[in-house]
């Protein structure tokens, strides 16, 4: 059962790894809002790495990628890192 979730900037490798130790029952890695446009790039590259270096783990919160609205253009390159890091669920 999910009963918290936690927003983290997918650019911020820092705020990931403190939103993991947070007790959240599910960590949102965010493409959208938090991100700056200049940053969007590099944040799939950190959310992908985080994906793939804990999706494995035994003991974790659930892993969620709230990804750009349809109409940015930006989505596409956004479920690249879905399709690749295979999070629990994504956020539209």
């Amino acid at each position: 059962m999910i009963r918290s979730y936690l927003f983290v900037p997918a650019d911020s490798e820092r705020r990931l790894v403190k939103g993991a130790d947070s007790g959240a029952d599910a960590l949102i890695l965010d493409l959208e809002d938090s991100v700056a446009a200049d940053r969007k790039a590099g944040a799939r590259q950190t959310a992908l790495a985080y994906l793939k270096q804990h999706a494995g783990a035994p003991s974790r919160p659930q892993l969620v990628v709230r990804v750009n609205a349809l109409d940015t253009g930006l989505t596409d390159a956004d479920l690249d890192v879905v399709v690749e890091g295979r999070p629990d669920a994504i956020l539209l």
